[in-house]
């Protein structure tokens, strides 16, 4: 199995100045990648997608380990989307969907790839699913990358193909976290890679997906995966796709549906910062017109109107002496009686 290590490398300034301008591509309502985790370049016994696919979509083939930018969507639209790597990573095509390859060449083995197409989809190329990233064999089997130059307004849905035979593992586990440390968990899913009473039968059918995913620090998805007992986890081809996230409420800038004394409080702790708050309209320095947005739409849900009729909006100076005087209570009432 090949091995490579990768020096990690952020979204550049462009990009994000991009992003920010509104020029990045990012514009359908739903935009999908696909990514085929190897390819025929300088990479042990892979090969490419040949684009289009039957399908009649384009493919990112990569060479696991070695960062990606630009990635094209299925429609073979250039995006600033781009992948880069946090560990080593191992690449193969031995014993996977078509079995022994280590005869011939990869386009010799590409047609004894057994899949049933139909059921993955997408998916369902056999390009796609020759070949593999994998764990590189070594003290850590755990897979690491990034998805890079997310769209904070979008959410994610991903979808993993794992397959191989023999897998010391039958089921590799798929992660995000939120940010480079890898520590804490947003979400996970599990695939069976083989069937764990027949080691000869890989999988050929089912795929793992993980949705509603918000780009997390930086607008970066971070993923891992690895086998369930810390053995090697396999992943052969992924889909992406984003799609408009719903629309938030104004002033909502903990994004979790409701305009509320918490709001304040992020927006208070950002007053004088370019921070980006979630459902700021105006942007740029945080300051009276956040605060104003915050107060106009206080007690506001997705669908409602303005709270200001039912509740009265308090000014800053009884806000913080609410937030100080829930926390005394909170404090007063774990005191031992």
């Amino acid at each position: 199995m090949n091995v490579i290590r990768f020096i990690k490398r952020h979204a550049c300034l462009v990009s994000a100045v991009l992003l920010l301008v509104g020029q990045a591509s990012f514009v359908c309502a739903q935009q999908e990648w696909l990514v085929d985790f190897g390819n025929n370049a300088a990479q042990y016994r892979g090969i490419p997608v040949t684009n289009p696919d039957p399908n009649g979509h384009y493919w990112n083939s990569i060479q696991p380990g070695l960062l990606v930018s630009n990635m094209v969507d299925k429609n073979n639209t250039t995006t600033t989307l781009q992948l880069g790597w946090d560990t080593p990573v191992g690449t193969d095509s031995y014993n996977g969907p078509a079995g022994d390859t280590s005869f011939g060449t990869p386009a010799d083995n590409v047609g004894f790839t057994d899949i049933d197409a139909a059921a993955l989809g997408d998916l369902g190329v056999k390009e796609a699913a020759f070949d593999f990233a994998a764990g590189p064999s070594l003290a850590d089997n755990r897979v690491r990358f990034e998805l890079q130059n997310l769209d904070p307004t979008k959410k994610y849905d991903l979808t993993f193909y794992g397959s191989h035979k023999y897998s010391l593992d039958a089921t590799t586990v798929y992660s995000v976290y939120s940010d480079s440390t890898f520590a804490t968990q947003v979400a996970s899913t599990t695939l069976q890679v083989m069937d764990p009473t027949n080691p000869v039968a890989h999988n050929r059918d089912k795929v793992a997906t993980i949705t509603g995913l918000s780009p997390q620090t930086d607008n970066i998805l971070f993923l891992q995966f690895v086998g369930m007992t810390g053995h090697e986890g396999y992943l052969n081809s992924m889909e992406i796709v984003a799609e408009a996230a719903a629309a938030g409420v104004t002033g909502d800038y903990n994004n979790n549906g409701k305009v509320d004394a918490a709001d304040y409080v992020i927006w208070r702790n950002s007053v004088g910062t370019t921070t980006v708050l979630p459902n700021d309209p105006v942007g740029g320095m945080i300051g009276d017109a956040q605060y104003n947005n915050w107060r106009s739409h206080f007690n506001q849900t997705p669908g409602a109107g303005s709270g200001l009729g039912a509740t009265a909006v308090p000014e800053p100076a009884s806000l913080s002496l609410i937030v100080f005087g829930l926390l005394g209570l909170i404090s007063s009432s774990r005191r031992p009686r």
